[in-house]
């Protein structure tokens, strides 16, 4: 087995959605093993925003993976150490509103982070 090994991240920026919507979703697989952690995300109904995590999570298993070799590490031997989710930037749209105003339609993105590393 590999005896050091720091901890793998992926990234994905500019996701659509807000940073406290995906917060709710991503505290449910901080500090849990990866494969329980695939579980919780596939078996989480109506949370469209469950996709991104999920991606995320399976780009940074694949990282560990490619990085230190599919016959030296597996998949159960990884746990989520860190998921993070940071606030991007806003898309401000305008749309009319009564007595000839305008209302400001705010869209949001963020960041998502998932870091994995071996289990001790």
């Amino acid at each position: 087995m590999v005896e050091n090994i720091e901890e793998i991240r992926a990234v994905s920026r500019f996701v659509r959605g807000s940073h406290k919507k995906y917060q709710l979703i991503v505290e449910l697989i901080r500090n849990k093993p990866v494969p329980q952690a695939f579980a919780i995300l596939r078996l989480l109904r109506n949370k469209k925003l469950k996709v991104p995590v999920l991606k995320t999570l399976e780009s940074a298993v694949a990282n560990a993976l490619e990085k230190y070799g599919k016959e030296k590490l597996t998949e159960e031997d990884l746990i989520v150490t860190g998921a993070v989710v940071d606030r991007g930037p806003i898309m401000k749209r305008y749309r009319p509103a009564p007595r000839g105003r305008a209302v400001m339609i705010r869209k949001r993105f963020s960041h998502i982070t998932v870091k994995v590393a071996r289990r001790q």
